[in-house]
């Protein structure tokens, strides 16, 4: 009988070192799996934030801001009357409290970064569109101008008023 606690406690003891080497095993995925996602998450900040910069730069240059859905920060904000992204690439929540508040581009989560783009992309095309129609045709015109008053060079110089000179002596 001897034998056979020594037999079971050997299992135990072989059983033990087993699930410990498993435990460390799975400590260790979890410690790479963690480093990995905040390595992810860092580079995923970095591109929000390059986004947002983008975005400023075409709303700067389009002297816009778009209104946003409410929605897309119900959960961080509640009770919200409206959102503009302005052209600091700013979001701008009004509460229905008067509170403001303001969120930087680069500080919104993905999903809402996602979303935010997803709405405001057709918003700039169709302003870009008529932005550009309308400095083609203020240009076309400037044009025309500039073409009228060429006819003003054609002209002789001006006489030198030779009575102001007279009176002035």
């Amino acid at each position: 009988m001897p034998e056979t606690v020594q037999r079971e406690e050997i299992l135990e003891e072989g059983d033990l070192k087993g699930k410990s080497a498993a435990l460390l095993a799975d400590i260790d995925s979890m410690i790479d799996q963690t480093l990995q996602i905040y390595e992810l998450t860092s580079k995923e900040g970095e591109i929000i934030a390059s986004i947002g910069s983008s975005i400023s730069v075409l709303l700067s240059t389009l002297k816009l801001s778009v209104a946003l859905s409410p929605n897309i920060f119900q959960n961080d904000f509640p009770a919200i009357k409206s959102a503009v992204l302005n052209a600091n690439a700013e979001i701008i929540i009004m509460q229905a409290n008067g509170n403001i508040v303001t969120k930087k581009f680069s500080d919104l989560d993905s999903s809402q970064a996602v979303s935010v783009i997803k709405e405001i992309i057709p918003k700039i095309n169709q302003s870009a569109e008529a932005k550009k129609a309308d400095v083609t045709e203020k240009i076309v015109l400037m044009k025309k101008v500039a073409k009228q008053f060429q006819r003003v060079k054609s002209m002789p110089s001006a006489p030198s008023n030779s009575k102001e000179e007279d009176d002035e002596e």
